[in-house]
């Protein structure tokens, strides 16, 4: 078993090994398409009529991308299952400490003030740039969305809540621990883990995409 530091100041925690980790990322991410996949199946079901036809599934499917209530469920299964998968990976490490090991630890209150600063500025930064280069500020996708779903809360909730949930114990937890301990260490870690993180965003473009590498 291997010790790292989980961070300045904080106790070492026992880690899977970087191959470990990308041979479980690789089976969590499978099981969150498998999750999305199992909704969207339901959701298709539920709309069917009995007499479609291939043509007419295919737009069926297409049309789901943009519906709030699909994507707030989707949304929802993923972050329930495979957060309860990642904590269990965690445990299964014997004298891990998930606190420590997904960084789950409260920032003071410096940081969190200088860190939502920063995360404001850029957000900001990137918002004029888009105007400047005459983009929308806001996805498509998300605008169609939000029209889509009766009651808007659920799809704040799976954005707000849900879907942070789930990828900061994947991406910005479980992923970064692991890989940290390679040669990569902890910038390349966050590099690779970042790229991930843009990628699974298919919902938007390459320059949508490119903010949510930076962010």
């Amino acid at each position: 078993m291997t010790e790292i530091e989980s961070a300045p100041g904080l106790p070492p925690s026992r880690v899977w090994g970087p191959w470990a980790t990308i041979a479980w990322a690789t089976l969590i991410f499978v099981l969150m398409v498998v999750t999305q996949t199992v909704v969207l199946i339901v959701f298709m079901v539920m709309a069917a009529t009995g007499q479609e036809s291939p043509d007419r599934i295919a737009q069926m499917a297409r049309s789901l991308k943009n519906d709030g209530l699909f994507l707030s469920v989707a949304t929802f299964s993923t972050a329930l299952i495979c957060s309860a998968a990642i904590t269990g990976i965690v445990k299964l490490k014997r004298g891990s400490k998930l606190k420590h090991y997904l960084g789950l630890i409260r920032p003071n209150g410096s940081q969190l003030l200088r860190w939502a600063m920063v995360t404001m500025g850029f957000c900001v930064a990137f918002d004029l740039m888009s105007v400047l280069l005459k983009r929308p500020i806001l996805p498509e996708f998300m605008t169609k969305a939000y029209a889509s779903i009766g009651s808007p809360w659920i799809l704040w909730l799976a954005v707000i809540v849900a879907s942070p949930l789930f990828e900061e114990l994947f991406f910005r937890g479980f992923i970064i621990k692991g890989l940290a301990e390679s040669r990569l260490r902890w910038h390349g870690a966050v590099l690779i883990s970042s790229g991930l993180w843009s990628l699974i965003h298919l919902q938007y473009n390459s320059y949508e995409q490119v903010f949510v590498f930076m962010l």
